[in-house]
């Protein structure tokens, strides 16, 4: 008996073997569901709906300066304080520029005594036509170097070019001042600038309208701060060259000062833009998903797609355009629309037969 057991032993082996292999074969001819991440896409306007960081700036606003160089006598304003149009701002040492006057004008006597005493002896015929020109062209030359040298001394004084507030005063009194060094800044209250960059991104998007990249279709909004009502602001000017940093174009608003808060210059702010109001009913609507949702495994490898989730274990492949990558994601578009659920993640490891279940985050994961 034991001599047959082990004469059949071998067979046996290879029979256990046999089935062993069954089992895992008929576990591959299993779908598997593949548990995926979904995103619904939103409104194609919520996407166009862009927030930008800025700055209040004051929409007049000067920086006062001496034309010519002194001691800085006296300095009459502090920062905050309001000032009249005409009023006395700083001044500097004038004793070299009245020093100067005194002698434009001993200068500008004499001429005229010495024309006056041409014009008598012209009469007589006892000096020439051209003597007495002479003498009047000295005149005329000394009256103006007199001129000129009283609007030196007017330029010892700084005064306030028009109502407003002092914001700065980075000088100290007796001190050296040079031609050109900011003494005073003053701004006008009453209106406001908001100063914010714009992408070439978007730029490149927009309609021009009269030549202008702009338009006039588009609406600002500006928040200050932490404050969530929104103020409506104008387009006063934008530069045509973008910085060299940022690639980004400078936008200046305009509006009035509010009257329910206090807003300085160089304060916060942020401007909303609804870029759906630049675009044709027809265009195309630019949907943001991440570059993990677009993949080039289909038939044409030079084709993007997306996954849509149609039922409830299927997805379908939608082809679409690939724009910039933003910082809200990869711009796309195609044939998808409000509402649509999209594979977020993993789309290259997807096919049409790839059974698909969503998936949910775990409680405390």
């Amino acid at each position: 008996m034991p001599v047959t057991l082990l004469r059949y032993l071998p067979v046996m082996l290879v029979l256990l073997m046999l089935m062993g292999c069954e089992k895992p074969q008929a576990q591959s001819n299993e779908r598997v569901v593949r548990p995926v991440k979904l995103m619904t896409l939103q409104s194609a306007n919520a996407s166009a709906l862009r927030q930008f960081p800025a700055r209040v700036e004051a929409s007049t606003r000067s920086n006062l300066s001496f034309r010519m160089a002194g001691e800085l006598l006296e300095l009459n304003v502090s920062p905050g304080q309001q000032v009249s149009e005409g009023d006395v701002i700083a001044r500097i040492d004038d004793r070299n520029a009245q020093s100067a006057l005194d002698s434009a004008r001993s200068r500008l006597e004499l001429a005229k005594a010495q024309l006056e005493r041409m014009r008598y002896t012209l009469e007589r015929g006892a000096v020439s036509q051209s003597q007495f020109d002479e003498a009047e062209s000295e005149w005329r030359a000394a009256r103006a170097n007199f001129e000129q040298a009283q609007e030196q001394v007017t330029h010892t004084q700084l005064r306030a070019p028009y109502d407003g507030v002092i914001a700065q005063v980075p000088v100290d009194n007796r001190q050296i001042v040079q031609v050109q060094e900011t003494v005073a800044v003053i701004q006008q209250p009453g209106q406001l600038d908001v100063v914010f960059h714009l992408p070439e991104q978007i730029v490149q998007r927009m309609p021009r309208s009269n030549d202008a990249p702009f338009g006039n279709g588009l609406a600002y909004e500006v928040r200050f701060g932490n404050s969530d009502k929104p103020y409506l602001a104008q387009l006063a000017s934008y530069t045509t060259q973008a910085s060299a940093q940022s690639l980004a174009y400078e936008v200046t608003l305009t509006l009035p000062q509010p009257d329910d808060i206090t807003l300085l210059d160089g304060m916060s702010a942020n401007v909303r833009l609804d870029l759906s109001e630049l675009q044709s009913t027809h265009a195309t609507p630019v949907w943001h998903l991440p570059p993990e949702a677009v993949s080039y495994a289909g038939d044409d490898p030079d084709q993007a797609q997306v996954w849509r989730f149609v039922e409830s274990e299927s997805v379908e492949a939608v082809p679409v355009n690939v724009g910039a990558l933003t910082s809200n994601g990869l711009e796309v578009s195609g044939e998808l629309a409000a509402g649509d659920r999209i594979v977020a993640a993993g789309a290259h490891r997807l096919s049409a037969d790839t059974q698909v279940t969503p998936w949910e985050k775990e409680q405390g994961l």
